[in-house]
């Protein structure tokens, strides 16, 4: 049986879900070499016995019945991260050709006679592999392990002075929460006060000090 093709609760998509299912297939064929296995609940699993990379086929929502546009996206997740400081999220998220501010490759499927369908579902399959594989395996591959992730946070963050984004906290805590799973929780208490440094900027110190707290009880509690 074929995993189901993750829609993002788009659109009911006729005969077109059949295509989509061919694309997957098509996909974990090009997939298997690299080491990704099928997976219920997305597209394929890769990944060590640290990190899982979890790849997905992504519909936009701007698909119809007719037309079809779908892109790979990809995911790190860290074995027993989430359990640290409750956070489902996973480290790292991507899709195939969004770099540097640039959109999603899209591929796209039309409602076509068998034939000409066929050869359009080869050719999407084609470009979506060549991606992964010129594109996204080597970041994966670069994300082996929980130290490659936190690595990888540490480098994209772009320390501030002022009022702190979302995107920046959420890093330092995510920062913080590797710490532990790799075991080195002076450094996830290192963190948490710099995040409660960072934080102090966009609200009331005594609160930020409240939730921070609780967080350095968590890691020196795991």
């Amino acid at each position: 049986m074929d995993p189901p093709v993750r829609a993002s609760a788009v659109l009911p998509f006729g005969d077109m879900r059949s295509r989509l299912q061919t694309l997957v297939r098509r996909l974990h064929l090009g997939l298997a070499p690299h080491g990704f296995e099928r997976a219920r609940g997305c597209l394929a699993i890769g990944g060590s016995d640290e990190v899982a990379w979890v790849l997905d086929l992504d519909v936009a929502p701007w698909s119809r019945d007719d037309r079809v546009c779908v892109t790979l996206s990809w995911s790190i997740h860290v074995p027993g991260m989430a359990g640290v400081f409750g956070d489902p999220t996973p480290p790292v998220v991507g899709r195939l050709g969004a770099r540097d501010g640039l959109d999603p490759e899209w591929v796209e499927l039309h409602r076509r006679p068998s034939l000409l369908a066929a050869l359009e579902d080869g050719r999407a399959a084609s470009r979506l592999l060549e991606g992964f594989r010129a594109e996204v395996l080597p970041t994966l591959e670069g994300l082996a392990t929980p130290a490659d992730v936190q690595r990888h946070l540490h480098d994209a963050l772009v320390p501030g002075r002022g009022r702190p984004t979302e995107e920046e906290l959420t890093a330092i805590r995510r920062i913080a929460a590797l710490s532990v799973v790799i075991g080195d929780r002076d450094n996830a208490v290192r963190w948490l006060d710099h995040l409660e440094a960072r934080s102090a900027a966009a609200m009331a110190p005594d609160l930020v000090h409240e939730r921070v707290d609780d967080l350095r009880r968590q890691a020196l509690a795991s």
